[in-house]
This record gives C-alpha cells, structure tokens and sequence, in this order.
C-alpha cells in the first residue's frame, strides 16, 4: 500500500516539477530537474558527487560558472529534499573536495545536518577518507532492492548499477542553438548521474571514457535544461565544439 501511494505520488510530481520518468532493470525512478535521482519505490533519494566543500571553497571567490549550474550544490540538494521527503538518501562520489582549505563552513555544516536529521544517509565514496565528520554511514558500495550503488561504475559489463563519478553532459541542438548541460545516462542496464556539485565543464557522454561502461551505441540520456529533464535521442547527441 505504502509503495503504490509513493508511486501515485511520484507521478503526479512528474507533472508538477519538471522530472522525468527512466526506467532501469524493470524499476522505476523519477529524474529531478536538480540532477538528484528519486526512487519511489524505496522512498530513496540519490545524488551524485555533492562536492559541498568545493562550494564552500569557491564563496566570495570571483568564479564565473557554468551556466546550468548557477544554483548551489547545498540548494539542488535541500529542493530535491523538500520536494520528496525521502526516508533514506544515497550521496555517490565524490560528496566533499579533499583538501583541507575546502572545509564545510559552520552554517553549512548546521545547514547540511538540518538535512541529514531523522533519515538513513549513506556516503558511498571509494576514498573511505574524505567524508568530515558530519554523521551518515560511509560505504564503499550499497545494494538496495537488487541495485548496486557505487561512487564511481565498475569498468566490466554489469547489470542493476547506478553510480557517479563522470560528471555527465549532453551537448544538443535546440532550434539551431548548441545547448550544453548536465544528464543522466544509461545503456538500460545501468546508469550514471549528474554531478550536482561540480564546477566544471563535465564528461560529453560521447566521450570515450563512456565507451567500457555503456558501449557505443544505444545510449538513453534525460537532459537537464530550463528547470526540466526531456529524454534526447541518440542522434541528437552531439560531440563538442564551440556553442
């Protein structure tokens, strides 16, 4: 009773907030226009390589962003928090920079624990050294309902993984304008996610560095643009070059 109210829940935010439905291993997900990953049938939110530190690092910096990812990483997460209420949240890779000058502020910490309270949280990262001490359970891997969530894909040929760590972007022609900007991709069998946190220009999911995990062909990407994820056909999928 519980799974089919989250699932008519989950539709009806489908309409209301600009996701997209995918489908992975007979299972259904909503993709949030924050690049988070919702699960309804696990009340599960998912998210990629937060990097909260890294934005800690760059405030009152004169740093010029990419412009789909104007809005903090602290934000995307709080709306996709707000949005569907999940009991457990899954952070893939990278969720926090290294280096020691790129330490959470103490109002973002508060902000960031605000959010943790009352939820089952996992850091699923393979550098078991990079999480401050903020709660959670850090983990190398998760498995929930058959699904393999690890911080970065397994180079071999696997099934039910959902991972981060490539920082994906699709680049598309929209009205003869190259529009370039975050995506989630799979090959049907597994997936990975947008970063919601990182800064740079991101992986073009035609790069090579795709090739072991999704093969070359038969990729399914949602693009995030103008607060919406659509789903883009293959062969609108564009390598880079100048917009």
């Amino acid at each position: 009773m519980l799974a089919a109210t989250l699932a008519r829940d989950a539709t009806a935010l489908l309409h209301d907030s600009g996701a997209s439905r995918i489908l992975l291993g007979g299972k259904s997900f909503v993709a949030d226009p924050s690049g988070a990953l919702y699960w309804p049938a696990e009340n599960t939110l998912i998210v990629a390589d937060l990097k909260l530190s890294q934005c800690s690092y760059l405030e009152g910096e004169d740093v010029v962003l990419p412009p789909y990812d104007q809005t903090s990483a602290f934000e995307k997460l709080e709306d996709a928090i707000d949005r569907y209420d999940p009991l457990r949240v899954v952070a893939l890779g990278n969720s926090f920079a290294v280096h020691s000058s790129c330490a959470l502020a103490h109002h973002q910490r508060d902000w960031l624990q605000d959010m943790m309270e009352g939820r089952d949280w996992y850091w699923v990262t393979n550098d078991l050294t990079e999480t401050p001490d903020v709660g959670g359970t850090l983990v190398p891997q998760l498995v929930l309902g058959g699904v393999k969530f690890r911080g970065e894909p397994v180079r071999a040929p696997i099934a039910n993984e959902i991972a981060g760590g490539l920082h994906p972007v699709a680049q598309v022609s929209q009205y003869g304008h190259l529009v370039r900007g975050r995506c989630f991709v799979s090959n049907g069998m597994r997936m990975v996610l947008p970063s919601l946190g990182d800064y740079s220009a991101g992986n073009n999911v035609l790069n090579t560095a795709f090739d072991p995990l999704l093969g070359q062909g038969g990729l399914y990407v949602w693009f995030i643009a103008h607060e919406r994820v659509n789903p883009v056909a293959s062969p609108q999928l564009m390598e880079d070059r100048a917009a």
